[in-house]
């Protein structure tokens, strides 16, 4: 019983390390459209609200963020952040600091504590705004990445960051930039954690909704995950297709992404 036990925790230990080698890299790269809201006719990602499938939606747009370190310290630099910006402002410097800090190979804790600090600070004071919720929730999902020797604290951490996000779905399930930040969350989390079926309808939802000039690396970005998500979920043949799809437009660095996930697992 002992050793069942063991090596139970040994699984998900390992599990929770292959996310934290992979989830640094996710979020910066996402760069969106302007909030903006779309209607559509479209299949609900949940039984729960199937029977609503033809219903047309309201659906809100991303937050913009930049692509690229440049561009994203350049708009950080034309934002121009002090105590007496418009609290709009200070927002949008979050979610672009926070992309920035995911994108930098070697992270560093002090910078997202501080961020943690400021995200929950505003989130406090809007609370409404449930796309910020859903970043609040991915930033301490991240968090667990500094803390892989110590399953306890990256268990806490994940269940925390988790509540965050589904909380935030359940407050605005048609906000883009609520799935988007969990569905990318979720379809890198182990399998084992049963979290690929909520991935799935997340992009689902995002594929359906996203404004028609959504960049094509943004929407390569969201049929990786897509595929990621559908393989977690055990739909790997709908998502090697989906690879191999994408494997083929050469949009750069998703298609390569695409090639080398095939590989590992085909």
């Amino acid at each position: 019983m002992l050793k069942q036990k063991r090596a139970r925790l040994d699984l998900k230990k390992m599990g929770l390390k292959k996310l934290g080698l992979v989830i640094l890299t996710a979020i910066g790269l996402t760069g969106c459209a302007e909030p903006q809201v779309k209607t559509q006719a479209v299949d609900q990602p949940t039984a729960a609200v199937q029977a609503a499938d033809t219903v047309e939606r309201n659906y809100i747009q991303p937050t913009q963020v930049p692509t690229t370190n440049a561009a994203r310290q350049a708009k950080l630099k034309s934002l121009n952040i002090n105590a007496d910006s418009p609290i709009q402002q200070r927002r949008l410097a979050l979610f672009v600091r926070y992309t920035q800090l995911t994108s930098n190979e070697k992270p560093e804790l002090e910078v997202l504590d501080q961020l943690l600090v400021e995200i929950t600070e505003l989130t406090a004071k809007r609370k409404d705004d449930h796309e910020l919720g859903a970043l609040l929730g991915s930033a301490t999902s991240l968090k667990t990445t500094f803390f892989l020797d110590n399953l306890g604290k990256v268990t806490l951490l994940s269940k925390k960051g988790s509540r965050y996000l589904d909380r935030a779905v359940k407050k605005a399930p048609n906000h883009l930039g609520v799935r988007l930040y969990r569905g990318i969350t979720y379809a890198q989390m182990p399998a084992f954690l049963g979290k690929g079926r909520q991935a799935v309808g997340d992009f689902k939802l995002l594929k359906a909704g996203l404004d028609a000039k959504s960049s094509l690396d943004f929407i390569a970005m969201v049929d990786y995950y897509f595929a990621m998500a559908l393989i977690k979920n055990q739909q790997q043949d709908s998502g090697l297709a989906q690879l191999a799809q994408l494997a083929q437009k050469n949009i750069a660095p998703w298609s390569s992404k695409a090639s080398k996930l095939i590989q590992q697992e085909g």
